[in-house]
Parts: structure tokens; sequence; C-alpha cells
């Protein structure tokens, strides 16, 4: 597989402004092809606000944090996210940038991801508390995340999700570069 193939696979939603983040990981060797592209990628990107972020994890995997900071700091105005967030030692009072830095110092580190990454990838606060509080299991629906509240919902974005990938991967196809389908998408398909 190719580094833009894992990219729009794991990224797609994120990359065309339809979920506030992805993360997903790849082999260093594979990052190793396409490191270069993402400091160019960023540089188009900026424009429609995301960002891509890669993140030293484990000796052998880079972490990639895709984001779009507009519609996290729109998560980061609710109030029941603030608090859910402060409780777990965010410095929400310092703003975005001191909560986004938090996240990343708290991905670096070995061992399990912090159960609170689902605020940032867009998931339903009830669902992240839930997944919490039943270590995992209890829920009624599995697929991006796990659903405990509002199935319906949770499959059709879900599933938006899920075209979003496969048009991307379509575009790929064609030979557009990772910026192109990102654009394309946007101005098509959303």
């Amino acid at each position: 597989m190719s580094f833009d193939r894992v990219v729009v696979q794991c990224g797609a939603p994120a990359l065309c402004g339809i979920k506030t983040a992805s993360l997903f990981s790849m082999r260093m060797d594979l990052y190793a092809d396409g490191c270069e592209k993402i400091s160019g990628w960023n540089r188009i990107f900026r424009q429609s606000g995301t960002v891509i972020l890669p993140i030293q994890r484990k000796e052998d995997f880079m972490l990639f944090f895709v984001y779009n900071p507009e519609l996290i700091k729109a998560r980061l105005v609710q109030k029941n996210v603030r608090h859910y967030l402060a409780k777990k030692n965010y410095p929400v009072e310092k703003g975005f940038d001191a909560v986004l830095y938090e996240l990343v110092f708290r991905l670096m580190r070995f061992g399990e991801f912090p159960h609170e990454i689902g605020i940032f990838l867009g998931y339903p606060l009830e669902d992240v508390v839930q997944f919490e509080k039943q270590n995992g299991k209890g829920f009624c629906y599995s697929g991006y995340w796990k659903v405990y509240k509002n199935k319906n919902r949770a499959v059709a974005q879900m599933n938006e999700y899920k075209t979003c990938c496969c048009r991307c991967l379509e575009f790929l196809e064609m030979g557009m570069s990772v910026p192109e389908i990102a654009e394309t998408y946007r101005n098509c398909c959303a």
C-alpha cells in the first residue's frame, strides 16, 4: 500500500472537512516514502483549515492526527465538552493551543490512547463517556467508534465517512494528488 493511499483511506473524512479529525498510524518505512509530502500538503491544506500532524509514537510507527482547528474549536466551546476535558486535566481555560498541545503530549506517550481522543475525533460526548464507564462493553453498534446512544444518527454519520473514503480512493485511482482529492470532494460531493 502506498503512503498516499493510507492517508486517503484513513484520513479522507477529516481531509474533506466532514469530520473533526482522524487518527491513524503508519509503519515508519512507509512514512519515509512520503514524509516530504506532508509539509507541501500542509501549505495547500492551510487554505481549507486542515492540518496533518505526524507524531512519533513508537520507533517503528508514526501516528498521524489530521484535524481541522476550527471544527475542534467549535467542540471546545461546548460547555459539556469543556467540563469533561477539564475533569481530564486539560487546560481548557488556556485555549485551543494549550489543549491541542496536551493532547499531542498524551498521544506521544506509550501505552493506551487517552479515552478523550473521541472528543477530538468528533464522536458524541455521551458515547465517549459511556465507553469509559463500561470499559468498551455494552455498546449497541460499533464502527468508527462504539455507539451507546443515538444509533441511527451514528450509523448515518459513519456511512457518510465510508462514502467519503470510497469516493476519495476512486479519485486517487484516477491519479489525483491528496490535496486535489480533498478539494474535489469538497466541491462536488460534500
